[in-house]
């Protein structure tokens, strides 16, 4: 299974949860529709089975599981309202990575924390091409990283706040800084081989 689909499977958490194992307090740092994992002040016992209850955007989650490391649990029942919380939360990745394909901020924004922040681990593929214009920023998805001669190719993960740092400079900027800019957007894809 790919990384990318894995993370579709699971909470987005821009930080840990704070939770509890049966009478032991935990964070969860990652949770998926099979198991999670957390950390703990004091080990957790081999092989012990109690409700794991977190919140989750003002949502009670209970499920019991059950220790398979030490810092990892394994689901014994099934979840329905863990399954609808991890479909809200891939809806949720999927619609930041389009506000980052546009530099559309707003539509970034979950409570205090930015969809980017949460999906930082999802590995997007593709590239997106920014084309100054008449009248503005034309943005179109690619599967080539090669630079515009008016504007800069990014890598489509590119945070929402870097993609308007270089439109602000390519737009203010002179000769020199429009070459520097689709410089650094070229050597910021040439990391993605």
């Amino acid at each position: 299974m790919s990384d990318e689909r894995r993370q579709f499977q699971r909470l987005s958490l821009a930080e840990p949860l704070d939770g509890w194992f049966g009478d032991w307090p935990v964070r969860l740092l990652d949770v998926s529709a099979v198991g999670a994992l957390l950390e703990a002040d004091e080990p957790l016992p081999a092989g012990a089975r109690a409700l794991l209850r977190f919140f989750w955007r003002g949502r009670e989650v209970e499920v019991t599981a059950e220790t398979v490391r030490a810092n990892a649990l394994a689901f014994v029942d099934d979840a329905p309202l863990l399954r609808e919380l991890i479909a809200i939360s891939a809806t949720e990745l999927l619609r930041a990575q389009e506000a980052n394909a546009t530099g559309s901020r707003e539509e970034n924004i979950v409570g205090e924390h930015t969809l980017t922040t949460a999906s930082a681990g999802v590995r997007v593929s593709g590239y997106v091409t920014w084309t100054l214009e008449t009248g503005g920023w034309k943005v179109r998805p690619s599967l080539l990283r090669d630079q515009p001669p008016n504007g800069f190719t990014v890598s489509a993960s590119e945070a929402a706040d870097q993609i308007a740092l270089l439109c602000r400079t390519y737009e203010t900027g002179d000769a020199e800084a429009r070459r520097l800019t689709r410089m650094l957007a070229e050597l910021s894809v040439a990391g993605d081989e």
